[in-house]
């Protein structure tokens, strides 16, 4: 095999693995896992399971928390992901429960690429319900969420990609109300969002360095024919 040939496969070869690397940079995924850690006096205690967080006060109404899984998604634009679902549900009958809880939901960032890295980010926060009710068949009642702090960005790294995630500590910033009375599996159900900026290096200036490469190879080639 000549010089030149071998130099055009080493370049083709060299090439494909960038387009490799730079694909596996630009796909990831999140998910979280979101438990309620404490809250208002007279509940029952606080239980997790099928990925649902519940708090159930002694008269029967319940909130809950569902764990998020998100598809994957391409890095480079602001991503607005749900970190975890809520419902809320009164007893029946009741006129009338005001209570809240606290959470902490861990969002992971992940390259689905084989042997791709995972990073994380903590949230915390505090959910309110207030007068929440179920009289004559109709459910009633308002909810609140606040973040509590860090709400500053908070930036990690997987794989080459930045990943920063803000906060607002300005109440309900980020959260879908849920429907009184839906449990997380309805389609009323509420949610919990954040903001997530994203960026990884540019495929273009990848792929300019990977041709430099490929030169420095055929020059190394061509000195060594001579």
């Amino acid at each position: 095999m000549n010089g030149k040939r071998f130099a055009l496969l080493t370049g083709l070869a060299l090439l494909g693995s960038l387009a490799v690397g730079v694909q596996a940079d630009a796909a990831y995924s999140y998910s979280s896992v979101i438990t309620i850690t404490g809250g208002s006096a007279g509940t029952t205690p606080i239980s997790k399971a099928g990925g649902i967080s519940s708090y159930t006060l002694a008269d029967g109404t319940v909130l809950q928390l569902q764990d998020i899984t998100g598809a994957q998604f391409i890095v480079g634009s602001p991503l607005t992901p749900n970190i975890g679902n809520v419902g809320i549900v009164p007893s029946t009958p009741n006129p009338g429960d005001t209570f809240s809880v606290n959470y902490t939901d861990v969002v992971t960032i992940t390259n689905p690429f084989p042997g791709g890295a995972t990073g994380t980010f903590t949230v915390t926060g505090t959910l309110t319900a207030t007068n929440v009710a179920l009289t004559g068949g109709l459910f009633s009642g308002t909810s609140q969420n606040v973040y509590s702090a860090p709400t500053s960005p908070v930036t990690i790294t997987v794989d080459g990609g930045t990943f920063t995630l803000v906060v607002s500590s300005t109440p309900n910033v980020g959260y879908a109300t849920p429907t009184i009375g839906q449990p997380v599996t309805g389609t009323a159900a509420g949610s919990l969002s954040v903001n997530l900026t994203s960026v990884v290096p540019e495929p273009a200036s990848v792929i300019m360095v990977g041709l430099g490469l490929v030169g420095v190879v055929g020059v190394g080639l061509r000195r060594r024919a001579a």
